[in-house]
């Protein structure tokens, strides 16, 4: 089983703003997440926006004797904001604030095993010594096999999404897949910039709405709405 880490691969104000809804998807502002386990929990809002793909980071694309063009995955949300807590036991961080979302910055590294399966907005957290990766990417009805990865199926996909906390600390939190015998799965990094401080392959849960719980949720949060403007009306 490969194991997402050091240049293995060179490589929610209101609750939630309920945008539309199209197809089986769930196209939202902002949702809430939440995951736990392996010393490591969290929980906060995302705000997601439809992905637009970053031009393939290799200058030479597409040219004689080169690998494919990279791209991300269809049906990719791009996280574009988090707030929201996090703690972590062994490093004594307890519900430090989350102060933001770690842009992405496209990767220049090309390996032939690997592209071009990775996508365009592969990433790197680089600490002494390797790496984490993500790119910011949310998959509402699942990820993706789009690294040689055998398992899909959170809402993160292998590379996963990147945000800073209180103290320094940059966290990187990603998705394992639906793995025999443990289900949907996740994982928990966290650097300083300069060391690994912590690190949990497997066995963290977390959660986002289903699609179908958002387009519920939208249709009930537009009754209350309308509830309380009727109210106010009649007073």
């Amino acid at each position: 089983m490969m194991m997402k880490s050091a240049r293995l691969i060179p490589a929610a104000a209101a609750l939630m703003a309920v945008m539309a809804f199209t197809g089986p998807q769930a196209r939202a502002d902002v949702i809430p997440f939440a995951f736990d386990g392996g010393g490591f929990s969290g929980s906060g809002f995302l705000t997601v926006a439809p992905n637009v793909a970053p031009a393939d980071p290799n200058p030479i694309c597409g040219t004689a004797g080169n690998n494919p063009c990279r791209t991300d995955p269809a049906g990719a949300y791009a996280i574009t904001a988090v707030s929201g807590t996090f703690s972590n036991a062994a490093n004594g961080i307890v519900n430090a604030a989350i102060t933001g979302l770690v842009p992405i910055n496209p990767a220049n590294e090309r390996d032939p095993t690997f592209d071009p399966l990775v996508p365009s907005s592969l990433s790197f957290i680089d600490y002494t010594g390797g790496a984490l990766t993500y790119n910011n990417l949310l998959f509402p009805d699942g990820s993706p096999i789009d690294c040689a990865y055998p398992f899909s199926g959170t809402f993160l996909d292998v590379f996963g999404m990147a945000f800073t906390v209180a103290g320094g600390y940059t966290v990187d939190l990603w998705g394992d897949g639906a793995e025999p015998d443990l289900g949907l799965t996740y994982g928990v990094g966290v650097t300083d910039g300069t060391k690994l401080l912590a690190y949990q392959f497997d066995g963290v849960n977390a959660t986002v709405p289903e699609p179908a719980t958002l387009a519920l949720f939208g249709i009930g949060l537009l009754g209350m709405m309308l509830a309380s403007r009727k109210r106010k009306t009649v007073l």
